[in-house]
């Protein structure tokens, strides 16, 4: 398995993909999703094995950052970008790690966090409509 430890930070980023996505799973704002990834430039992630946890940057919280840990092959609720909590079930397949995610209004998508060496695609895509969402991410200290 992949160990998708690291500080990872945004270099390609398509708007629009974003913000037709976020209208496909019914986002109150889909245009909420310009600059998305944007304000939050650089995030962590550590990965324990069976543990992953995503360490944002969040000012309201002690000491600037938040903690949102995931459990392998589990169920857990975290808040999703627009505020709301959702159901995630995470698997680690190879060098993705996958989210499968159901929002409060029942709208579903996978989300895959993909390492090609350092670099990490990000796709989110909706699974009613296939509207996908991309990013890419390197990770802080590599030269690409």
């Amino acid at each position: 398995m992949a160990d998708f430890s690291g500080k990872w930070t945004v270099t390609e980023w398509d708007d629009d993909s974003f913000v037709k996505f976020f209208a496909a799973m019914g986002a109150p704002d889909p245009n909420m999703a310009l600059g998305l990834f944007k304000t939050v430039e650089t995030y962590e992630i550590i990965d324990k094995g069976d543990t992953v946890i995503l360490r944002i940057p969040d000012p309201a919280s002690e000491g600037g950052e938040r903690d949102i840990p995931f459990k392998v092959g589990e169920e857990s609720e975290a808040l999703g970008p627009v505020g709301v909590p959702v159901k995630k079930f995470t698997i680690k397949e190879g060098n993705k790690l996958i989210f499968h995610e159901t929002a409060p209004n029942g709208q579903k998508n996978i989300t895959v966090r993909e390492l090609q060496g350092d670099k990490m695609i990000l796709t989110k895509t909706h699974e009613g409509t296939g509207v996908t969402g991309r990013c890419v991410f390197k990770k802080v200290g590599s030269k690409l």
